[in-house]
């Protein structure tokens, strides 16, 4: 990652991500989030707001639970396909990544990713990157990707996550302090 983006806060995690190389680093990622996730909140409040019974309303949001579930798993199957290379993030900035995987990278690659932000409900954004450098961690090499092609919405959702992941790091090391 270059000095210039620096600005980004980064934490360490341990999240799944999918990836397949590709030719150019400044193409747009194919895969793109769920653009209606983020609309529960007023959904919800919608239907709290009419004149709906508090139990069908509760029932009714069990149910679409539920079937995100689902369908969080029949989509993580078609991620698998669409991205071949399974691998392992360790480090997450809103400008890069370290990850770990099975499968060898040369310096330079370019590499399509689809990163599994949250399971359920499934949150994935889709990044371009270049392999910046190779290190090693107790002999496993970590490879570091610098992102070449990344949607605004998409590096938004990557600093939110950023930020909860660092709060609860947080809340952790304060409940160890206070035992």
């Amino acid at each position: 990652m270059s000095v210039k983006d620096r600005n980004y806060s980064r934490v360490t995690t341990r999240i799944k991500a999918y990836a397949r190389k590709t030719p150019f680093a400044d193409t747009k990622p194919i895969f793109t989030g769920c653009f209606a996730c983020d609309t529960d909140d007023q959904t919800s409040k919608n239907l709290y707001g009419s004149h709906i019974p508090r139990e069908l309303v509760a029932f009714l949001k069990g149910m679409d639970e539920k079937l995100n579930m689902i369908l969080s798993l029949l989509n993580q199957g078609s991620i698998q396909d669409d991205f071949p290379i399974a691998a392992e993030v360790i480090e997450i900035s809103g400008a890069g990544l370290q990850f770990v995987s099975e499968t060898s990278f040369e310096v330079d690659d370019n590499l399509e990713m689809a990163l599994i932000l949250s399971q359920f409900p499934l949150k994935v954004v889709g990044v371009v990157g270049r392999i910046h450098r190779m290190e090693k961690i107790k002999k496993i090499p970590v490879w570091v990707v610098e992102f070449t092609s990344v949607r605004d919405i998409e590096r938004e959702k990557i600093v939110q996550f950023v930020f909860q992941e660092q709060r609860e790091q947080i809340r952790g090391s304060k409940s160890e302090a206070n035992r």
